[in-house]
């Protein structure tokens, strides 16, 4: 039979397995430090670094294709799947980083059907009183399958979220397909 002093041994031993099991599932994703980063979309294979092919960035945020909106009410925009999206125009969406961050780059991840044509690479500031200035604006080189293609600016970019807004913006050929962006830059 049981004794209460089994009892007792009993649940320290479950309580002792079920914290080696919690540790070992929250140490599993890797707990997030500054400078390590949980891939959820893979790096390009031309990616030279582990992310930032400069090593020069501390950070990024990744903006999947399909969260990027129509920029005109008359194109159409199609899903195809994966977080990649299809467009006959433009497709935009606001940048939101903090006040003070350094954008270094940008890397536009696509998928080429082996078609002619390229995926637009923009980033457009506007100041909220008709002024707007492309601070990049590339277009992809690379053809067949699924590509990646880093962006470099010619000088790195101070956030002033009081001044201006930020917007990336792709635009794309037909039977390309874009899957998004992932902006380098330093926080603050």
């Amino acid at each position: 039979m049981f004794t209460t002093r089994h009892k007792l041994l009993a649940a320290i031993l479950l309580a002792g397995a079920s914290l080696s099991v919690q540790a070992t599932e929250a140490s599993f994703d890797g707990a997030e430090e500054p400078g390590n980063h949980v891939v959820f979309h893979a790096p390009g294979a031309d990616e030279a670094g582990l992310f930032a092919p400069t090593g020069a960035a501390n950070d990024y945020l990744f903006v999947a294709g399909s969260a990027f909106n129509a920029r005109t009410s008359t194109q159409t925009v199609t899903y195809p799947g994966a977080g990649c999206i299809n467009s006959t125009a433009a497709v935009t969406t606001d940048l939101q980083l903090p006040q003070g961050a350094e954008i270094q780059g940008i890397r536009t991840y696509y998928y080429d059907m082996a078609s002619a044509g390229s995926v637009g690479t923009y980033l457009t500031v506007y100041d909220g009183a008709g002024g707007s200035s492309d601070l990049l604006n590339q277009d992809s080189t690379l053809e067949s399958g699924y590509a990646s293609e880093y962006f470099n600016l010619a000088v790195p970019v101070v956030v002033d979220n009081l001044a201006q807004s930020y917007v990336l913006t792709a635009n794309m050929a037909a039977n390309l397909r874009f899957c998004g962006m992932r902006v380098f830059y330093d926080a603050p």
